[in-house]
């Protein structure tokens, strides 16, 4: 497990992708900008872009492997895949609840909900995209900020716009999450 790790530049990539996402959140904490909307003009929590740091490194780690060797190997490399992303994605919502103790803020619970649903989203686009899936969490960011206000309220689809105390957003965070788990399952055993 150890030489799995090493391979993956784990050891490397995840902690330095946790300290810019711990400090992404202490910085940001409830800052909020104004972006061009075609639906309105939103203020946007500026703390909606902080996972984005820790899903490229993530996906460093998850693409920096050997696919034949991986999938003629004895030892289910799929199994630590997925336990590693999810141990990233508890600490991610760790940090965030530890963040919004410190500073009481609920916008960094949100923040690591977002990291969450986004890290799931990132995983399903892996299977069909491969290393550029990395852009779908962009992407849909994006697409919040110019199509998921009406005026300054999101609309549900959004999910990572809503408030940290939203189940609905909670709910798709988790089930999105365990998809893209099940999609990582598929996708890791291609050799091309």
């Amino acid at each position: 497990m150890r030489w799995w790790f090493k391979a993956r530049r784990g050891h490397l990539l995840l902690p330095l992708a946790m300290a810019l996402f711990a400090g992404g959140l202490y910085a940001v904490q409830d800052t909020s900008v104004l972006l061009p909307s075609l639906t309105g003009a939103p203020r946007v929590a500026l703390s909606l872009f902080v996972p984005v740091p820790l899903l490229a490194c993530l996906m460093a780690v998850l693409e920096s492997r050997l696919p034949a060797a991986e999938v003629s190997g004895v030892r289910s490399v799929t199994r630590l895949d997925n336990l590693m992303v999810s141990a990233v994605a508890a600490l991610a919502l760790l940090c965030g609840v530890l963040v919004a103790a410190m500073n009481s803020t609920a916008s960094a619970v949100t923040c690591g909900r977002n990291a969450v649903f986004l890290t799931g989203l990132m995983l399903l686009g892996r299977a069909w995209a491969g290393q550029t899936a990395v852009m779908i969490p962009v992407g849909w960011l994006v697409t919040v900020v110019v199509v998921g206000f009406r005026g300054n309220i999101p609309h549900l689809w959004t999910v990572v716009a809503l408030p940290a105390d939203n189940p609905f957003a909670a709910a798709a965070s988790l089930i999105l999450f365990a998809v893209g788990l099940a999609a990582q399952i598929r996708s890791s055993r291609k050799t091309a």
